[in-house]
């Protein structure tokens, strides 16, 4: 038990933490490079493309934590809209851990309700309408 304690003893300042490093990279570390006085966004970030969002509904056609489900529900929501002939925008929406399938800028609960009825009877019984920022028209 001695010869284990004593051997430990000896090998513990091997593992131990070099001060020297830690300190050289103290004196190399800049505060003032992390400083930002202004954030600049791009203007994609900052407004749509109108430029204005309004309270408004959207359908919600599916839910999933893997994003190319979502792309693939996405793309062929986007087949049957448009051989429907109806032109309204499919977004997919990230609210984590979730990816959301929504479709349309609706500004009255009447117009989403439409478009609700259309996808069930194409098969999508889950459909629901959901409050959503849409694009202003």
């Amino acid at each position: 038990m001695k010869k284990v304690l004593a051997l430990l003893i000896l090998v513990a300042p091997l593992y131990s933490q070099n001060k020297d490093s830690l300190y050289y990279y103290e004196k190399q570390f800049n505060p003032q490079i992390y400083d930002i006085k202004e954030l600049v966004l791009p203007k994609k970030f900052l407004t749509d493309e109108t430029g204005e969002l309004t309270s408004g509904y959207r359908v919600q056609i599916f839910v999933t934590d893997q994003l190319d489900s979502a792309n693939s529900v996405k793309n062929y929501i986007q087949s049957i809209l448009s051989s429907a002939g109806i032109q309204a925008q499919v977004y997919i929406v990230y609210e984590p851990p979730n990816y959301k399938v929504r479709v349309g800028d609706f500004e009255h609960l009447q117009e989403a309700s439409s478009l609700r009825n259309f996808f069930i009877e194409r098969g999508f019984k889950y459909a629901w309408i959901v409050p959503d920022k849409i694009k202003k028209r």
